[in-house]
């Protein structure tokens, strides 16, 4: 074994001597020290190490404690002191914080006092600085002092950098200033990195202590864990700087000694005199603070005098309970109470007051909502009316939202109508304080394609090369990048394995590993807390208007008991809102979707046949391809199509045993009869999170407490590691249980593919009933269904173009954009009176209605049933026309109505030269000003002024009347290129002459093909994907006049073809189809440019999402 000390000279590469190993190895034995200055990763770009590892680390050097001082920043502290405390070691909490004169002090923290002082000072240094440069004022510092340690800091610390200048006095003001905020918790930080201008800085510190008899304290200012963390570092410090490692220079750490070092080492290093490392320990014992001990309260929702939160939630739950379940049977009654008992009991009754109060708000405010998540097995919940799935009826289970074993509050999802969830979060905001209240983050890390483009950059690769490199990377964690790079991906991009710049390449990405990139905004979680939020955790403003954000992640939340609930907004309810409106509007019915007969077979049978563009959850191509194959008869068969085609299900070779047993191809069978009433709803696999529990009870023996660690490892983000332990506890229970060996490996193959997603049942429930409105509002009200959807944009699997397309051919007359007729938004006119509309769809929305609406009169309402509807495209959708034009345009509308000439819109629109223009290209003029040329031509004279030519004016100009018209592949052409959609013909139309000519088939020809046959489709893509489940295959969407068609490439054929399929819009595909249960793929073989088109319109995709 090497002797301890000095391994940064030896990472400089700089000779030891012989004797000096002597010394070091003269200095072993029993050694204490507690590091209290030490950066992790959440010191954004400035420390290369997680705080998982830091503990690690320090665990196995032996030190007596180590504190974590980020910069600014306490979002590295949760799961350093929990990794701390499943070590049983000493995690302290400090922040290294920047102060108003820009100076640097570490701050440690006591005791629970010191955590809020400490909180609380990152909290007002975020909220009243600029964004992004936070600063601690000195009255801020001097009024929140109690319970706080203070070291005077690294070298940027006042005092440092005072005495470096030789101010002596200025530093003696500063530390006597100091010295009085803390008290005797006030010491000076001095280190030794063998560096000669901080010997000088040390030396002139322990004069100041001496004279001014203020303690002194060694640290060593840790930015990594291992002397090999010092190159991961190195690169991170130039990405921070924007420079490659040559252009760096001073940028650099000096050496390579700010490493986690051991008690030896730094004892060697002080040997002289050991106070300051005495001191340490003296330090770490006031320090007794422990973050897993301090609980923040719950939320408070307000009562009237006389009330409690228990009873007001009883009264609640059963009145709802009245309403859910009008035959109140035993089986419903012992659910809830037995529910409402654990709630009470865990002291839970004002969360669930303040979920059902959000909820209510919405529906009071019109605003469409579903709660959804683990919340849907509650039977309280739905009572509440927070969630739509009936929890008893469909048996799920309530211990995966809450059991007296878990230590954390339950999660409740509320999805909310998009374009509306502002007015909800604000009302949060405003009803339970601002002080209380705040958005929760998402720490994102990097990944494999990231850590490449980074690392390439700062050691000098060309764009090319790391274009090249990150193509390796795929969709790969950056560790699997690293691996697979070292694995023959170097040589593939092009590049000599090697090289030594290569070896540094490799070796970067991985230590980028999991190492937090920045940090945003999560997508809907709010966290809420009865004490004010900022001495719980700092607060800062996010970047957009009027919302704050905390420094803790979703996980972090769970561990330290917040109550977190996600408010997130989903374009789908928007658009059955939205959809519901003009059904009203233009039917007179009133239709309740959570009323809807889900029996109806029409409904079933469009998803059979996967007519299915637009709809929630069902519209992508894994999705499509699987309905036919389902054959969905009934809403549990809805539920398992959302369920099955996720990465758990596809990697737990899932998918297709249980479309063999669905189909009578497989018996079902059980591989214990143990597990047949776990799984017999789902043909004897596991497809729900929820089983995954069940099963580790009754297979393995599993707690309560163990089988919630399950759901919280099968719930988290990335978490195959924690999986692969929990397995073998698995293993080892089923093997005590007379499990096979082949069982044993099946299931656990199954549950440890869960990690990578695995739906909860009670989540795919929630889900389903979305699917089901939106089908049957696509089904039976289409142009009210198109014109939601187009209005909800951006949202969903296809762009606007694809959905206009996908209108016009179920019937649904769609009408450009016009200014004497369009609004922003898309609208509905009516255009006539129709026979009929579909007798189940009234039937179906009559039992929706409210029973016996009164009607004013029943030859009105049977008219707005028959009356032909048709959608005008808004004006939202011709490019170039921002907000500003939105504004104005809407204001115009409101003040004086529609424009009536050109004259008109010239006057009164307010529009600028650019936006007339790109009107009059996109056909917008057509009622006031026929024919787009002439109209841009005549827009074009109008706002020109020209300066007087009396001899050019002698020459005959050419009459408006002689601009040429544009043919009708023209319109289309200037449509793509000013609204990314058309009305008119599609492209392919322009070829199916030419395709007809050389045998190449239309989309809609594929499914009444010969299975196997080579043959060629033709069409414009309107989508890319490469799923991480697909194993580098490639899949396309090809759409024609006639539908779409599924193209499957394999790696080869995607590397031979990459140019042309990224960057073609129309292409012919040579293949073999392959037709199955109604659903016809093309296996690709080749692929050709279909020659361009007159001005070569391009169609909108939407690519890898």
């Amino acid at each position: 074994m090497k002797p301890w000390g000095y391994s940064c000279l030896r990472f400089l590469d700089l000779e030891i001597p012989e004797e000096l190993h002597l010394k070091i190895a003269v200095t072993a034995g029993y050694q204490r020290y507690a590091e209290l200055h030490c950066h992790s990763s959440f010191s954004f770009l400035d420390g290369a190490s997680n705080p998982e590892e830091l503990v690690m680390r320090a665990k196995e050097l032996g030190l007596a404690a180590l504190a974590i001082t980020d910069h600014d920043d306490f979002g590295g502290i949760v799961r350093f002191a929990y990794s701390a405390r499943e070590l049983e070691f000493p995690a302290i909490i400090g922040c290294e914080v920047t102060i108003e004169d820009d100076s640097h002090l570490i701050l440690l923290v006591e005791n629970e006092r010191g955590y809020r002082n400490l909180s609380y000072l990152l909290t007002q240094a975020r909220m009243q600085k600029a964004r992004g440069k936070p600063r601690v004022s000195y009255q801020h510092l001097e009024e929140r002092s109690e319970g706080l340690i203070a070291l005077s800091g690294c070298p940027h610390g006042r005092i440092p950098s005072a005495l470096f200048l030789d101010r002596v006095e200025e530093a003696k003001d500063i530390a006597g200033q100091l010295k009085e905020i803390f008290q005797d918790r006030f010491y000076l930080e001095v280190w030794n990195h063998l560096l000669n201008q901080e010997a000088v800085i040390a030396k002139k510190l322990l004069e100041l202590s001496n004279s001014m008899a203020i303690p002194w304290v060694v640290t060593n200012n840790v930015h990594y864990a291992s002397p090999e963390g010092r190159m991961v570092h190195d690169v991170l410090t130039c990405i921070k700087h924007d420079v490659t490692l040559a252009q760096a220079g001073r940028r650099l750490r000096a050496n390579g000694c700010f490493y986690l070092k051991s008690p030896e080492e730094m004892v060697y290093l002080w040997r002289h005199d050991l106070t300051g490392i005495n001191n340490t320990l003296r330090i770490a014992d006031r320090c007794q603070f422990r973050l897993g001990a301090f609980k923040p309260p719950l939320p408070v929702f307000d009562l009237e005098d006389g009330t409690t939160h228990n009873g007001i939630l009883e009264k609640l739950v059963w009145e709802g309970a009245k309403i859910r379940y009008p035959d109140l049977t035993e089986k419903h009654l012992k659910q809830i109470n037995y529910e409402l008992s654990m709630i009470t009991n865990l002291g839970l009754a004002p969360y669930f007051l303040i979920m059902w109060d959000i909820v209510n708000f919405a529906r009071k405010n019109g605003i469409a909502v579903q709660g959804r998540g683990s919340a849907a097995n509650s039977a309280v919940c739905y009572c509440l009316m927070i969630t739509a799935v009936d929890p008893i009826g469909m048996d799920l289970l309530f211990e995966r939202f809450l059991s007296s074993g878990r230590n954390e509050p339950p999660d409740i999802d509320v999805d909310i109508a998009h374009q509306e969830r502002e007015k909800v979060i604000q009302y949060v905001y405003e009803k339970y304080g601002r002080e209380h209240a705040a958005m929760v983050c998402e720490v994102i890390t990097y990944r494999g394609r990231s850590a490449v483009r980074d690392a390439a950059r700062v050691l000098g690769f060309s764009q090319e090369q790391a274009d090249s490199l990150s193509v390796e990377a795929r969709h790969m964690e950056a560790h699997e990048a690293a691996l697979n790079l070292r694995a023959g991906g170097a040589e593939r991009a092009g590049l000599d394995q090697k090289d030594k710049r290569v070896q540094q390449l490799i070796r970067v990405v991985s230590g980028l590993h999991q190492l937090p990139r920045h940090r945003s905004i999560h997508v809907g979680g709010f966290v809420l807390c009865g004490t004010a939020l900022g001495e719980v955790v700092p607060i800062e403003p996010a970047a957009m208007d009027a919302r704050t954000v905390i420094q803790w992640d979703k996980d972090d939340i769970d561990l330290m008991g917040l109550i977190k609930i996600d408010l997130l907004g989903l374009g789908m309810l928007t658009l059955i809102q939205e959809g519901l409106r003009h059904v009203h509007k233009y039917r007179g019915l009133d239709i309740d979707i959570g009323r809807l007969d889900m029996s109806d077979p029409a409904i079933y049978e469009m998803l059979t046949q996967a007519d299915t563009v637009g709809v929630f959850q069902v519209e992508s191509r894994a999705q499509m391809n699987i309905l036919p194959r389902i054959k969905p008869k009934c809403f549990y068969d809805i539920i398992v199509s959302i369920a099955i085609v996720r990465p758990g299900p596809i990697q737990g070779n899932i998918v297709h045993p249980y479309l063999r047993r669905r189909r009578g191809d497989e018996q079902v069978t059980y591989l214990h009869p143990s597990l047949e009433p776990i799984l017999k709803r789902t043909l004897g696999v596991p497809l729900f999170q929820e089983q995954g529990m069940k099963l580790a009870v009754v297979a393995a023996g599993f707690t309560a407490a163990q089988a919630d660690h399950l759901r919280r490892v099968m719930s988290h983000k990335r978490s195959l590691e924690k999986m692969a332990l929990l397995c073998d506890d698995l293993a080892a229970g089923m093997k005590k249980n007379d499990f096979s060996p082949e069982a044993i490996e099946t299931i656990t193959h199954q549950l440890r593919a869960f990690a990578n997603y695995g739906f909860p049942e009670s989540h795919a429930a929630s889900f389903s009933l979305l699917v089901y409105a939106s089908a049957y509002l696509k089904k039976y009200f289409p142009t009210e269904f198109y014109c939601a959807i187009l209005n909800a944009q951006p949202m969903g699997f296809y762009s606007p173009a694809t959905l206009i397309r996908d209108a016009i051919n179920h019937g649904v007359e769609v009408l450009s954009v016009d200014l004497a007729k369009s609004d922003w938004d898309c609208t509905i006119e009516i255009i006539e009176q129709k026979e009929g509309f579909g007798a189940f769809g009234f039937a179906n929305a009559n039992k929706a209605n409210k029973a016996n609406q009164a009607l004013s009169s029943v030859d009105v309402l049977e008219q707005k049933r028959t009356q032909k509807l048709a959608l005008r495209i808004g004006l939202r959708f011709v490019h170039g026309l921002g907000n500003k034009s939105m504004q104005a345009l809407k204001a115009v509308h409101a003040a004086g109505g529609k424009f009536t000439s050109m004259e008109d819109v010239l006057q009164r629109s307010g529009l600028g030269p650019s936006d007339l223009k790109q009107l009059a290209r996109a056909g917008a003029f057509e009622s006031l000003y026929p024919g787009r040329r002439k109209a841009l031509w005549e827009v074009l004279s109008r706002l020109n002024n020209p300066p007087p030519t009396p001899l050019l004016d002698l020459l005959e100009k050419k009459p408006v009347e002689d601009v040429p018209e544009m043919s009708s592949l023209e319109e289309i052409v200037a449509d793509f290129r000013t609204l990314g959609l058309s009305t008119g013909p599609h492209p392919m139309s322009f070829y199916r002459e030419w395709a007809q000519k050389f045998g190449i088939k239309s989309c809609q020809e594929l499914g009444v093909s010969e299975h196997s046959k080579v043959m060629s489709v033709a069409g414009g893509v309107i989508c890319r994907q490469r799923p991480e489940t697909a194993k580098g295959f490639v899949f396309i969407t090809l759409e024609d006049e006639t539908g779409v068609a599924n193209i499957i490439v394999n790696p080869n054929v995607f590397a031979e073809f990459r140019h042309l399929i990224m960057r073609t819009s129309f292409m012919l595909v040579k293949g073999k189809l392959q037709l199955e249960d109604g659903v016809a793929n093309i296996l690709a073989e080749k692929f050709e440019r279909l020659p361009l088109l007159p001005g070569n319109p391009i169609l909108p995709t939407r690519d890898f999402h």
